[in-house]
């Protein structure tokens, strides 16, 4: 297993770095938002697109093991996006699910679901398209500190955070699949089951996107920039 082989989530951003942390910005004036940033904070504009990888939390190790996938009890093999939601639906019912991945230092520990700590939340990695030479993990990565939606405002709540973010980068295709998204989600039903229930009829690439955003801003929030 590389890095490369890591579940990801590939989408359009701007992304400005810094030496540990970086931001993504999203919507319509995400590029001219990314170079006011640039200039005020000291950071690097480095791309308009953004390959993220998504990691959880061990008790046991001050870094996140970064997720390829998984086994269930039961023998069922996740290899999407989507296994994030279904470790929030049955970590409690499945404590030896076994988790495969790499930690930020290249090494593949043996994980189950019972060493993450997973009262708190996941956390989010950009890939640096031309990582400097060197060792360590932050030439490799930058985790997400941030993420900036322009032109819009933020909504309370992660789901309709999430359904925010979605809005800003997927084309106006989909904005009709994204107007039922919002409407499951105010009549109380939790994203992670909504999309559950629509995998079936929906677009693979689709629900990778959305799958990962809904990850995305859990890991990371979402503010509000002008």
């Amino acid at each position: 297993m590389t890095f490369d082989d890591l579940l990801h989530l590939d989408t359009p951003a701007e992304v400005v770095a810094g030496p540990a942390v970086c931001a993504l910005v999203i919507g319509d004036r995400a590029a001219d938002a990314a170079r006011l940033l640039e200039a005020s904070a000291g950071m690097q504009r480095i791309g308009s697109a953004a390959r993220i990888v998504f990691g959880l939390p061990i008790h046991t190790a001050p870094y996140p093991v970064l997720i390829h996938s998984m086994n269930t009890e039961r023998g069922t093999r996740l290899d999407q996006l989507l296994l994030f939601g279904w470790i929030e639906d049955h970590f409690i019912d499945e404590p030896r699910a076994e988790v495969f991945g790499l930690t930020p230092y290249g090494e593949a520990p043996v994980v189950f679901l019972r060493d993450f700590d997973l009262d708190r939340p996941p956390e989010a990695y950009v890939v640096l398209p031309h990582p400097p030479p060197g060792g360590g993990p932050e030439r490799i990565f930058r985790r997400v500190g941030t993420i900036m939606l322009t032109g819009a405002a933020v909504p309370i709540g992660e789901d309709a955070a999430a359904l925010a973010a979605l809005e800003a980068v997927l084309p106006p295709s989909a904005q009709a699949f994204l107007d039922g998204l919002r409407a499951d989600v105010a009549r109380g039903q939790p994203l992670r089951q909504v999309l559950r229930a629509r995998r079936k009829t929906t677009a693979p690439a689709l629900m990778a996107q959305c799958d990962g955003w809904r990850v995305l801003t859990r890991a990371a929030g979402l503010s509000a920039t002008v």
